[in-house]
């Protein structure tokens, strides 16, 4: 504290000005007293004025920091989402041998990560109105588990009594496991907690949280069964009311399943347990002992698809198989929107003289963003020579594709960007003539009440069509 200053003479009073400002009066005797620093109306005014100016613009460059934070942030988890973890293939495989040759199998279980087994069988249901009794028969004849993963469980008729099945065997001490992907069940928890009330064992697939942000967009898309140890289903059906009946109007699925029976049961259990442990669900135990019987002669091949690169098998499976194809190609795509490089293949086939027909949705649909993208393919496809027909009597959901009528391939992924990168997806190959050609037919019936499609009718379109089109096709990777 410094001391205070002595008065002044009398001389020195009168030959000394007296200070006129605050500035001059601590510059002749120091400190100033308070009387003579206080600060005037005016002054104190503006004072406040500066300090809340400098606020203001702290506050300002705070905000802009945070708005650019929060704007990276997004921008990263946007494309975490929509943009697949790396490349898939640019092209098809080159020098693939004819789809019905050993170097072709042995190339496939190379590429794919899979074996071909050998002794299984298989049953194709058509429709709800046949898979849905043989499924539900299955889970009530379970005598020690039941593994179940699908893309949609939605509440309805045929939601009750899938949970009335899975509930009734679980309170009879069958372990019953359940993986659900929670944006297709559109958060269904309503049918989650009456499954766990019961004793099911039941996972939502990827669900919103806050550590799963970066993968909301990238889903699970199986749909597949296992019973027992003992059979096996896939397709692509969903636990859903649109998918019951017979597709015999437009607000029925027309749709189809797989039954299988044999070793290649064992492998659809491992593709099921990848997504239990996913969700925390604990290892399980090891497989019941395979009949010494083999239940049937064919050889199947259990392909499982994921989102992590390296593993988009999809759309390896889909490019072997045409780059495979010498003969025919039969394709049911209920959303036809492939990449360039399966559109190229497609191409390709052509060009060598192999015989392209390929079903799409009608006017029934349940979204017109593909329906609409898909069709600025169309002519480039019938130009080279591919027949294109759109089917009429119902919704279209089908995922089927017969080569040279000897392989077979079908399952849950769809003939679309999605599915071969963002998707996780339980495909099957079955090679076999006898089955392929069964599998022909159904395509064959499916054709006769399809639409045809001419290069003059995708002409004809209205110009605010073809925009629409064309901008949606600039989003097909996401649809």
């Amino acid at each position: 504290m410094q001391p205070f200053p002595r008065a002044p003479s009398a001389a020195s009073r009168s030959s000394t000005r007296a200070p006129t400002d605050v500035r001059n009066a601590r510059t002749c005797h120091g400190p100033a007293h308070p009387s003579a620093i206080a600060p005037t109306g005016n002054s104190g005014r503006w004072g406040v004025r500066r300090v809340g100016a400098h606020l203001r613009r702290t506050w300002l460059r705070v905000g802009l920091l945070l708005v650019a934070a929060g704007s990276v942030g997004l921008a990263g988890l946007t494309a975490a989402n929509v943009l697949p973890e790396g490349p898939g293939l640019a092209q098809a495989p080159a020098h693939v041998t004819p789809v019905d040759s050993p170097a072709f199998r042995q190339r496939a279980e190379a590429l794919l990560g899979s074996p071909v087994t050998q002794g299984n069988a298989a049953v194709d249901l058509q429709n709800g109105d046949a898979y849905f009794p043989a499924m539900l028969a299955d889970i009530r004849s379970a005598r020690k588990s039941i593994e179940l993963e699908s893309y949609i469980l939605r509440r309805g008729h045929i939601a009750d009594v899938f949970v009335a099945a899975l509930s009734e065997r679980a309170r009879a001490g069958v372990k019953v496991r359940v993986v659900i992907d929670w944006m297709g069940s559109r958060g269904n928890v309503a049918d989650a907690e009456r499954l766990r009330a019961a004793g099911v064992d039941f996972h939502f697939y990827r669900p919103i949280r806050l550590d799963q942000l970066a993968s909301l967009n990238k889903r699970t898309h199986r749909k597949l069964m296992v019973v027992d140890d003992r059979v096996a289903w896939t397709g692509g059906m969903g636990i859903d009311d649109a998918w019951l009946g017979n597709a015999s109007n437009g607000r029925q699925k027309r749709d189809m399943m797989f039954r299988l029976q044999g070793p290649a049961v064992a492998r659809m259990r491992g593709v099921f347990e990848e997504h239990w442990l996913a969700t925390g669900g604990q290892r399980l135990p090891p497989p019941e002992a395979s009949p010494s019987a083999a239940p049937g002669s064919l050889p199947v091949q259990v392909i499982a698809s994921t989102d992590r690169v390296g593993e988009y098998n999809s759309q390896r499976m889909f490019l072997l198989a045409i780059a495979g194809s010498r003969r025919s190609i039969d394709l049911e795509a209920s959303y036809f929107v492939p990449d360039a490089a399966v559109r190229q293949a497609l191409l390709d086939a052509l060009a060598r003289g192999v015989r392209v027909r390929i079903i799409v949705e009608g006017d029934h649909v349940d979204g017109h963003m593909v329906g609409d993208a898909s069709r600025t393919y169309w002519a480039d496809f019938l130009a080279a020579g591919a027949q294109i027909a759109r089917y009429a009597p119902s919704l279209f959901h089908n995922k089927l594709m017969v080569v040279d009528d000897y392989l077979a391939l079908a399952g849950s992924a769809n003939f679309d960007s999605r599915s071969f990168h963002l998707n996780d997806e339980a495909n099957i190959a079955i090679y076999d003539g006898a089955f392929a050609r069964k599998m022909a037919d159904v395509f064959d019936r499916d054709l006769a009440v399809s639409e045809p499609v001419t290069i003059a009718q995708l002409q004809q379109r209205p110009w605010t069509q073809q925009v629409t089109d064309r901008f949606w096709a600039e989003f097909a990777s996401q649809l």
